[in-house]
C-alpha cells in the first residue's frame, strides 16, 4: 500500500535538563492510521497538540502533532464530525469541563467535516465557530472582538470549490492581537516581516487552497517570547530538511497545517524554542530557614524577616534585597538568597540590581528640577528643544502632531505613542539598525530617527499610554538643556545632594557587570542584538535587548537603601534637598483629561503623574506613590506611603509562581506586613553609611 508508511519524526529535548518535553510529528496518515496513532501515542503518555486534515491522492490525509510533557491535561479528539455532530460534542464536552483547542475543517462527499481536539480546562470561555463564509468570518471576528474574545485557532478549507472557515476564540484582555485572513501566498512574506518588525509573534498559521492557489490565515500576539520561526509552503522534502535544522537549533514544532496544490502536499509550520523549566533552573529551598540572609538583625522586625522568607520560599527567586525607611530613618536593609547562585554569593543590602523602570521617577525628578530653575517648562515643545531633528520633522509624510508634543506629555505618558497599538521602539535594536544601514544594536540617536518616521498612535494629550520612548526623549531634553550627559547631570543634581553613591548606569553584557552588582536569572532565551553576522541565542538578560540605549527610562542599577534615600527625600517637602515644596506638589498632580479622569469625568482611583503612580487616599491631598520595574531577569518596586514609610524591593529574576511579576506578587502582602509592625528601631542605618 502506497500510503502505509507515514513520515514519522520524533523531536526530543530531554538532553538538556532544563527542557522536559517530547514532540512527535506524523504526516500523510489515513483516517484509520490517524486514529491508531492517537490510541498508541496516548498509551505512551503523549497527547494530541494539533491536527490538520488535507486532501490526498486517495482520500483525506492527516497530520498529527503530539507532545509528552509534565502535568499535561486530559485531551479528547474526534474526526469526521458533521456540523451537527460537532455542535453536539461541543455541548457535551463543555458540560464535562472540556474546551475546544484545535480545529481542522475539510470536505467529504460534498459536506463539511471536522477534526477537533478538546482539553480539560478550568476556564469555560472558549467559543467555536464553523462553516463560515468569507463575509461571515470577518463579521464573527469583529463581533467577538467587541465581546472581548480573541481567536486562538483558525482554519480554512474549500467546500464545493468555495472557501469556508472555522475558528476557536477565548477571552483576551491582556495581550494585543490581530488576525490577518485570506492572505495570498504572494503577499504573505511581507505580512510576516511587517508584523514581526512591529513586535508581534505568530501564534497560529493555517493554509488552504482556492482554485489551486494557496491562501493563509494568521493570528498574531503582541509579544516576543518565546523565540519563534515560521515557514510556509513547505514540500514534504523541505519539511524533512526543516525538521533536522530546527532540531539542531533546539526549536520544536508548535503548529502545523497541511494543504494540497497540484496533487502535492504542502505544509505551514510555526517552531518555538522551548523555555527552560524555571523550577529546575532556580535555587529551591526546602524550608525558610535554609534561605541565606544578610544585614542587621533586629528583633523589632523579625516578623518582616519571617514574612519575606516565606514569600521567597513560595516563589523561589534567586535573590532579593529589601530596604525600609521610617520617618526618614533607614530602619531595615537586608539581603536574601543569592547575588550569584553558582558561586553561592549571598545578597548583601548594598548589592546593586537593575531597577528597570524605577529609572523613570529619577528622570522625572531631574526634569522637574530644570523646570523649577525655569530652564524648562512643562509646556515646552519637545522638538523645539531637540533642534537637531527639526529638518527631519519638516519632511513630507512625517506626522505633524510630533511638533505638538510637550514635556508634560512625556512625563505623563500622553505623548501619543502606544506600544500595544504599534510597538516599543526601545526593543527594536536590530530592526532599526538594519533599516538605517548600521551595525546593530541601534543607539539612542538611531531610535529617535526611526521614530520620527513613525506616525503617532493617538493625538498628544488625548489619553495615557505607557511609553519607554517618551522617557528616552526626556533624557535627551536634559542633555540639550544642561549641555551635560544625562548620567552626569542626574548624578550631580539628584544623587549627590541625597548622598546616593551606590547607583550607577548599567550595561547589557555579563562581562560588563559592575562590581557589587548581582547576576540576573531568567528561564527565557532571546536572539542576541550583537554579532548579527552569526546571530545566536543568549540568556534574555544578557543580550536579547540593549540596555545602553535605555538610560533615562530603564538602565540605572541601584541598591535598595539608595532607592529608599531617594523616596524619603520627598517625605518632608519643606526640607527636601533637591526640589522645593511647590515643585514636589506639581510632580504628583493629577493630569487633566483621560489620563487623570474616566470618560464620565470622574477622578481615577490611581493615575500616572510626573514619573510616579499616585493613589489619593483622602481629599486633603494625601496619597501613596510608587513605581515598579520589569525586565527579563529583574523585578523591582519602590513605594512611598503617606505615613512616611517607604520601601524598595529588588529581585534578580522577573517572575514568581504562575509566571507572575514578583513586584506585583509582593506589593499587597508588603503593605500588610508593614502594618503589623508595632515598634520601629531607633537606629538609623543611613548614618552608618555616612
Amino acid at each position: 500500500m502506497k500510503y502505509k508508511t507515514s513520515l514519522l519524526l520524533a523531536l526530543t529535548f530531554m538532553t538538556n535538563s532544563l527542557f522536559a518535553e517530547e514532540v512527535e510529528i506524523q504526516l500523510n496518515l489515513t483516517a484509520n492510521n490517524y486514529q491508531n496513532h492517537i490510541t498508541r501515542s496516548a498509551k505512551q503518555g503523549y497527547s494530541l497538540l494539533d491536527a490538520s486534515v488535507y486532501p490526498g491522492k486517495k482520500g483525506d490525509r492527516f497530520a498529527a502533532l503530539s507532545i509528552r510533557r509534565r502535568n499535561q491535561r486530559e485531551r479528547k479528539s474526534h474526526h469526521g464530525l458533521t456540523k451537527q455532530k460537532l455542535d453536539e460534542k461541543v455541548r457535551q464536552y463543555a458540560a464535562e469541563g472540556f474546551q475546544p483547542v484545535a480545529i481542522s475543517g475539510y470536505e467529504k462527499k460534498g459536506t463539511s467535516r471536522f477534526a477537533v481536539i478538546w482539553e480539560k480546562l478550568y476556564q469555560a470561555d472558549h467559543i467555536l465557530r464553523h462553516s463560515l463564509t468569507d463575509q461571515k468570518l470577518q463579521t464573527t471576528l469583529e463581533e467577538l472582538k467587541q465581546q472581548g474574545y480573541a481567536p486562538v485557532k483558525m482554519d480554512g478549507y474549500t467546500l464545493k470549490n468555495q472557501p469556508m472557515h472555522a475558528g476557536i476564540w477565548t477571552k483576551q484582555t491582556k495581550t494585543a492581537w490581530e488576525a490577518t485572513c485570506n492572505i495570498p501566498i504572494t503577499d504573505f512574506p511581507k505580512v510576516l516581516s511587517d508584523f514581526a518588525s512591529r513586535g508581534f509573534r505568530l501564534s497560529d498559521l493555517c493554509g488552504f487552497t482556492v482554485n489551486e492557489k494557496p491562501f493563509y490565515h494568521a493570528l498574531w500576539l503582541k509579544e516576543t517570547d518565546p523565540a519563534w520561526i515560521a515557514q510556509f509552503h513547505l514540500s514534504l522534502a523541505d519539511f524533512h530538511k526543516t525538521v533536522k535544522k530546527m532540531k539542531a537549533d533546539k526549536y520544536q514544532l508548535a503548529n502545523i497545517d497541511g494543504y494540497r496544490v497540484n496533487n502535492k502536499p504542502y505544509f505551514t509550520t510555526i517552531w518555538e524554542q522551548p523555555e527552560p523549566n524555571q523550577e529546575l533552573s532556580l535555587p529551591t529551598w526546602n524550608t525558610a530557614d535554609e534561605i541565606p540572609i544578610s544585614g542587621l538583625d533586629q528583633k523589632e522586625l523579625s516578623s518582616l524577616d519571617t514574612s519575606i522568607k516565606e514569600f521567597l520560599l513560595e516563589h523561589h527567586p534567586p535573590g532579593a534585597s529589601i530596604a525600609v525607611s521610617y520617618r526618614g530613618r533607614l530602619v531595615y536593609a537586608r539581603g536574601f538568597g543569592y547575588a550569584d547562585k553558582e558561586l553561592k554569593q549571598v545578597v548583601q543590602p548594598d548589592n546593586m540590581f537593575r531597577i528597570a523602570s524605577i529609572s523613570k521617577p529619577i528622570t522625572a525628578v531631574a526634569t522637574m528640577k530644570l523646570i523649577e530653575q525655569k530652564k524648562l517648562s512643562l509646556d515646552s515643545k519637545v522638538f523645539d528643544i531637540l533642534k537637531d531633528y527639526q529638518k527631519q520633522l519638516a519632511k513630507q509624510g512625517v506626522d505633524s502632531r510630533l511638533k505638538e508634543i510637550t514635556v508634560r506629555h512625556l512625563l505623563h505618558h500622553t505623548a501619543g505613542w502606544d506600544r500595544s497599538v504599534s510597538f516599543d521602539p526601545m526593543f527594536r535594536s536590530v530592526y532599526f539598525a538594519k533599516q538605517l544601514g548600521k551595525t546593530p544594536p541601534a543607539e539612542i540617536e538611531d531610535i529617535i530617527q526611526m521614530m520620527i518616521k513613525q506616525p503617532l498612535d493617538f493625538n498628544p494629550g488625548e489619553r495615557y499610554a505607557y511609553s519607554n520612548f517618551g522617557y528616552c526623549l526626556l533624557g535627551r531634553i536634559i542633555e540639550a538643556v544642561t549641555k551635560h550627559p544625562y548620567q552626569q547631570y542626574v548624578e550631580e543634581a539628584v544623587f549627590t545632594p541625597l548622598h546616593i553613591t551606590n547607583t550607577k548606569m548599567g550595561k547589557t553584557l555579563l562581562k560588563h557587570r559592575k562590581q557589587n552588582e548581582v547576576k540576573y536569572y531568567s528561564p527565557s532565551l532571546g536572539t542576541s542584538v550583537f554579532d548579527q553576522n552569526n546571530p545566536k541565542r543568549v540568556p534574555s538578560p544578557y543580550g536579547a535587548w540593549y540596555l545602553e540605549a535605555m538610560d533615562s527610562h530603564g538602565a540605572w542599577i541601584a541598591s535598595a537603601p539608595d532607592l529608599v534615600r531617594f523616596a524619603a527625600a520627598f517625605d518632608r517637602t519643606d526640607q527636601c534637598p533637591i526640589l522645593k515644596a511647590p515643585t514636589i506638589s506639581q510632580m504628583f498632580e493629577r493630569p487633566s483629561g483621560l489620563a487623570g479622569y474616566d470618560a464620565n469625568g470622574n477622578p481615577k482611583a490611581a493615575y500616572y503623574a510626573c514619573g510616579w503612580m499616585v493613589r489619593p487616599i483622602d481629599s486633603a491631598g494625601n496619597a501613596n506613590h510608587w513605581h515598579a520595574g520589569s525586565l527579563s531577569g529583574t523585578s523591582t518596586l519602590l513605594v512611598r506611603r503617606l505615613d512616611r514609610i517607604n520601601w524598595a524591593i529588588l529581585f534578580n529574576t522577573r517572575n514568581g509562581k504562575d509566571q507572575k511579576r514578583l513586584s506585583s506578587l509582593i506589593d499587597g502582602p508588603m503593605h500588610e506586613w508593614i502594618d503589623q509592625i508595632e515598634h520601629w528601631p531607633e537606629k538609623d542605618q543611613f548614618t552608618i553609611d555616612e
